[in-house]
């Protein structure tokens, strides 16, 4: 699985262990001949019974195998009865087998599957080394230690390990397929083609062999090849998660999304831990911006396994795309935490403290770390991060002001509360003296009542004088007479 950006992009998946899983189980087989001497003297005998009936074996040696056998047998009966929890008394038991018996290469592996389980991998890998020296056609054993060196990244020792089993058991099939696989996994397709075929030749009903070989034909995209391998494959092995897995391979290679994502579907019904196929589905679902999708198995992936930074940072991604910002921020430090020198998650944090979280200071820290863990910053890295020291510095204006504000509301405040406090302490004015009633004023001349006063008299008139008479007389002789008015009614 590729790291992501803030956009989806292809997928890239990191190294991890899958396919040819883990041989944990205890062996068994060497139990046959305690059994068949247990029934002889009676079904509901003791182990020690049945040690008792062989006692008077002819050799000290016949005495010190039948003894290692069974103790062997107590040991895996301890193992079963307690559901596989008492496993310090089934190893003891083991150990007891493999004292009396130096050559129990069995004996010496169960002590390691259980020094395995508990969680001992030292004292695990010198007993697988035990056994396999003992009998170097114990696949289990090899398989077994050959993981544990794989898992501690001691992948040199594990080839060395896997073709010293095939030196000395040249048809040795399991160590073949091991680094068949090995060689997939580094890129060498030539090699792990060879050795798989090789081991057909050996084992040619072996599912495993035809898992690799149809995964190895897929992802070199040769579909024909694929598919007809996968095909007899899955005569061996109906519905086998890794038969399916390569032929969701040959339909994403063929832009089959469709067909593609069922058998993507099948892989994890059949095996809910196959990691690839989540991280495909993972992946396609990011492409397409099916957020719940994406988490859901990416989720799932995280618990397969914690320590892939790719995983974590692409959980962030469908966690932001999904509105759960808080939670993109953890998967996101999470990332970071798995690996401190992947610059993607930095990116991508920066981006949600920014954008989502609004936490420009936050940002500014996230993305000075892509930009250092990078090298040289994109154009989109720099713009991110000039917009972050931008809003930083506004930020701080901005506060600087509303603490200047608040720093004259304060001032104010305390003044008049000073003040207030002045005036309630003030003393109160002695009270003034009440004046005399004034006496009443003569009212004003102009407030006097008014005093009524005769009317002025009546000038008569002058007389004329003698020249005006005069005057008058003339006038009127110079008018002519006025006609007399005529009463008289005329008829014609």
């Amino acid at each position: 699985m590729k790291p992501r950006t803030h956009e989806p992009q292809g997928h890239v998946r990191r190294s991890l262990l899958l396919g040819l899983g883990a041989v944990t189980s205890l062996s068994v087989g060497a139990c046959q001949t305690v059994n068949a001497a247990v029934d002889a003297v009676g079904g509901d005998k003791s182990i020690q019974a049945a040690a008792d009936a062989g006692a008077d074996a002819s050799t000290g040696e016949a005495v010190a195998g039948r003894a290692a056998r069974v103790a062997f047998a107590r040991g895996a009966d301890t193992f079963k009865t307690s559901a596989g929890k008492d496993v310090a008394a089934a190893r003891g038991s083991f150990e007891e087998a493999a004292r009396a018996d130096a050559s129990f290469a069995l004996a010496h592996y169960n002590v390691a599957v259980l020094f395995e389980k508990e969680g001992r991998t030292d004292d695990a890998r010198k007993s697988y080394r035990q056994a396999l020296d003992l009998d170097p056609t114990l696949d289990a054993a090899a398989n077994n230690l050959g993981l544990l060196l794989e898992k501690s990244g001691q992948l040199d020792a594990a080839r060395a390990l896997y073709t010293e089993i095939i030196n000395k058991n040249p048809e040795a099939v399991s160590p073949r397929l091991r680094l068949a696989r090995l060689a997939r996994e580094s890129g060498d397709t030539k090699t792990a083609k060879k050795l798989a075929r090789e081991a057909l030749q050996f084992d040619a009903a072996s599912p495993t062999a035809y898992r690799l070989l149809a995964r190895v034909y897929a992802e070199e995209k040769q579909a024909q090849l694929a598919r007809l391998t996968a095909l007899r494959g899955a005569k061996l092995a109906p519905d086998d998660p890794e038969l399916n897995y390569a032929l969701a391979l040959v339909a994403m290679n063929a832009k089959d999304v469709g067909v593609a994502r069922a058998l993507l579907s099948k892989v994890i019904e059949r095996d809910p831990e196959h990691v690839d196929a989540r991280a495909q589905l993972a992946d396609m679902a990011l492409s397409n911006r099916d957020w719940k999708t994406a988490s859901q198995q990416l989720e799932a992936l995280t618990k397969l396994d914690a320590q892939n930074a790719s995983v974590w940072n692409n959980l962030g991604l469908s966690y932001k795309g999904f509105g759960r910002f808080d939670d993109a921020r953890g998967a996101f430090q999470k990332a970071i935490a798995v690996d401190a020198a992947f610059a993607e998650p930095a990116l991508n944090l920066g981006i949600l403290e920014l954008r989502h979280l609004m936490n420009a200071e936050n940002a500014r820290v996230a993305l000075e770390s892509y930009v250092g863990k990078a090298g040289t910053a994109s154009k989109e890295a720099e713009s991110l991060l000039e917009e972050a020291r931008t809003l930083i510095a506004s930020q701080a204006e901005e506060k600087r002001m509303l603490a200047e504000a608040a720093r004259a509301e304060e001032e104010a405040k305390r003044k008049a509360e000073e003040e207030a406090r002045a005036a309630a302490n003030r003393p109160p004015p002695p009270p003034e003296a009440t004046p005399p009633p004034a006496e009443e004023a003569p009212p004003s001349p102009a407030e006097a009542a008014p005093v009524e006063t005769a009317p002025p008299p009546v000038a008569e008139p002058a007389k004329p004088t003698r020249k005006a008479l005069k005057k008058k007389e003339n006038k009127k002789e110079k008018q002519p007479d006025a006609p007399a008015k005529d009463d008289n009614f005329y008829n014609d």
